[in-house]
């Protein structure tokens, strides 16, 4: 199996094909030999992150057959800090309404 590590929605064809649609963190694990993956879809804890890595490693884990193997695209490289927050700009009154009491 190989891991790889991709910013969340960065990768959405390879999301799509790993059926990663639960959210992030996430975890996948792939075997190019065998044309099948895994997900992790516990809780991400070290104990059921252990788990799931054990499972694969001993063939305990569910795999499923990849339907197309979609390319990884180059993207700029994260740069470790925290994306800034998205702020809509909105007029409260275009929420509460020009009503007249």
């Amino acid at each position: 199996f190989e891991l790889l590590w991709f910013e969340g929605s960065t990768q959405p064809e390879l999301e799509n094909a790993l059926e990663m649609t639960f959210g992030f963190p996430a975890i996948a694990a792939y075997s190019i030999e065998k044309g099948v993956y895994a997900v992790h879809r516990a809780s991400f804890t070290e104990t059921n992150i252990r788990k799931f890595l054990m499972g694969i490693t001993t063939g305990k884990q569910a795999t499923y057959k990849i339907a197309s193997v979609p390319s990884v695209k180059t993207v700029e490289p994260w740069d470790g800090e925290d994306g800034a927050p998205y702020e809509e700009e909105f007029s409260l009154e275009d929420i509460m309404g020009d009503d007249e009491f």
